[in-house]
């Protein structure tokens, strides 16, 4: 009896890396079946190819310039049999406007001539792995150093109304945190400057406030951060239409998307709740936004520039 030979399993294309520069040139390396053509895609158009080496590498430099704003690039590969085989985890990228900035002039002084002042540093464009089941992976964020102030970078929530924050601080520093002006526990951050507080209470549903405290070596405030939020139960029912509770792992890009049907539009919802949102990045399951009809008109300086 022949014995069955096994077929082999095409391999999905995936992001390795995601470089953007403020101009929007990108570099992108991956991996793919060896030889394999490597389509790259933003927002399902094809941007330019690249071929997997011998160990499934590939390495991508755009020729053209990505528009400012936020995209979704995905990847295509197409073996030696011409079989298609898609990414499944795709990239959000936003690039920042490019419109330069109005240089301010330094002030005269009585013993020096005026002199320009220096042009501020570019903003950097964010790359986001957005896999549909797990937490978004940032594969490139903005340039300062992690841990070197005070931040809130994760809020989860489990189904019996347990709390799990996370953020950043420097290293070493003592965070102590506060819901509707109740300490809840101190997490000292490490030395990476990342900390991480479980605390006993649960967590109603309801409108709360969050606060952060930097405590220094005397026991003063050193910095402080406030965040409104609000608290509901995860699942979805008895939510009014037009509201949306956020779940895990969802980011604004994907609420858009399933509203809309394109992820771009994030910067609508974004518009309509900020009260609530600080960080357009950072949003927690459990928040209720309002989500704008998709004919609603929203003001301009809400829309990303393209």
């Amino acid at each position: 009896m022949p014995v069955p030979v096994p077929v082999p399993v095409p391999v999905a294309p995936s992001f390795d890396v995601v470089r953007v520069n403020p101009t929007g040139d990108a570099v992108i390396a991956g991996r793919a079946e060896p030889g394999a053509s490597v389509a790259i895609l933003d927002n399902g158009t094809k941007i330019g190819t690249a071929t997997a080496d011998q160990n499934g590498q590939f390495v991508f430099l755009s020729d053209a310039r990505l528009p400012a704003g936020g995209q979704e690039l995905s990847l295509s590969a197409r073996g030696a049999d011409g079989a298609e085989t898609k990414g499944t985890v795709p990239v959000v990228v936003v690039v920042p406007d490019r419109k330069p900035a109005p240089a301010a002039t330094a002030a005269a002084s009585p013993s020096t001539a005026p002199q320009p002042a220096e042009a501020a540093a570019p903003q950097a464009a964010i790359a986001m792995l957005a896999p549909a089941d797990a937490p978004a992976q940032v594969l490139q964020g903005p340039a300062a150093t992690v841990g070197d102030k005070l931040g809130l970078s994760q809020v989860d929530y489990d189904s019996k109304g347990g709390i799990r924050f996370a953020g950043t601080a420097p290293p070493g520093a003592a965070v102590r945190v506060y819901v509707d002006g109740s300490p809840v526990g101190d997490a000292p951050a490490d030395s990476k400057g990342q900390w991480v507080l479980m605390p006993g209470a649960v967590i109603a549903a309801g409108v709360h406030k969050l606060r952060l405290d930097q405590i220094g070596a005397g026991g003063q405030v050193v910095a402080r951060l406030e965040l409104p939020f609000q608290r509901a139960a995860l699942a979805e029912q008895d939510v009014p239409e037009g509201r949306v509770v956020v779940q895990p792992t969802e980011s604004l890009w994907r609420i858009a998307r399933h509203a809309y049907g394109r992820g771009i539009r994030y910067t609508e919802i974004f518009a309509a709740n900020r009260s609530q949102i600080r960080d357009p990045n950072l949003i927690f399951p459990g928040q209720v936004f309002t989500i704008p009809s998709p004919g609603s008109s929203m003001p301009a300086s809400s829309s990303t520039s393209r």
